[in-house]
């Protein structure tokens, strides 16, 4: 009778199968990688485009910005209930021009206390589905941030009108 004992695999099979894995994990990671990529790609070409979209503009739309003012700014501080502080800009945005606007897009700017910008932000208001801003007309706005940079001066920041849309005509 012969008894056989089990053989312990090779330092060879033992390194060959550690590759392996490795190899199978890195080939994963690779495709979840290559997938999420491609789902934003997707995303966002799957974007309206035309007149209902904010990112188009025609050609009369950046010449209208100076039209938009932006009066009766104030700020306000506040903590969130992650303990953070939250720094609110509310203010009225007034179409001066002879369009309705169906949006508005603001960039606020801080600045530190060398007089350089410490944040920029952009910020898209009164989007659809909301009512347009007819001409002449103003509507009162609320910007929100948490993360504003520690070199802020903690002066009003500069805000700008920086891109118009036009509403529908009908």
């Amino acid at each position: 009778m012969s008894t056989s004992f089990p053989i312990p695999p090779s330092q060879n099979e033992q390194s060959g199968g550690k590759t392996r894995r490795m190899v199978i994990v890195a080939v994963t990671i690779i495709f979840v990688l290559l997938a999420l990529f491609l789902w934003r790609g997707t995303a966002k070409r799957d974007q309206p485009t035309g007149t209902g979209s904010p990112d188009t503009q025609g050609p009369d739309e950046p010449a209208y910005a100076s039209k938009v003012g932006v009066d009766h700014i104030e700020m306000s501080h506040a903590e969130n209930f992650l303990h953070q502080e939250v720094t609110t800009i509310s203010g009225e945005i007034s179409n001066g021009g002879d369009r309705s606007l169906a949006s508005v897009e603001l960039t606020i700017e801080f600045y530190d206390d060398l007089s350089q910008i410490a944040q920029r932000e952009t910020r898209s208001l009164f989007g659809p589905p909301g009512p347009p801003i007819p001409p002449g007309d103003h509507r009162e706005f609320e910007v929100s941030s948490e993360h504003i940079s520690s070199a802020w001066n903690m002066r009003q920041p500069v805000i700008k009108v920086t891109k118009v849309q036009f509403a529908p005509q009908k």
